[in-house]
């Protein structure tokens, strides 16, 4: 129970830091929102005590995406982001 605690606490964190951030989706997912793909999904997934990654799930009309961001808990979210076609 603590550990799904925590892991939503960090997932708040990240996705407030991420709202807040004009240049948080740098790379291959800013350019899918740009192109009009929506958010339909976020999944934290946590590796260890330093890393994580947030998985994004994006779609426009049948098209889908799934963008991943890396997350070290000390550095922050990375600017760099992973696209791809399921």
């Amino acid at each position: 129970k603590i550990k799904n605690l925590i892991m939503k606490k960090i997932l708040g964190i990240v996705v407030l830091g991420l709202m807040l951030s004009g240049n948080a989706y740098a790379g291959a997912m800013q350019e899918l929102l740009d192109e009009k793909y929506k958010i339909t999904q976020e999944r934290l997934v946590e590796f260890n005590d330093r890393y994580a990654q947030l998985t994004f799930t994006l779609k426009k009309r049948n098209q889908v995406k799934i963008c991943t961001v890396m997350i070290n808990k000390v550095t922050g979210v990375s600017n760099n982001s992973i696209c791809v076609t399921p």
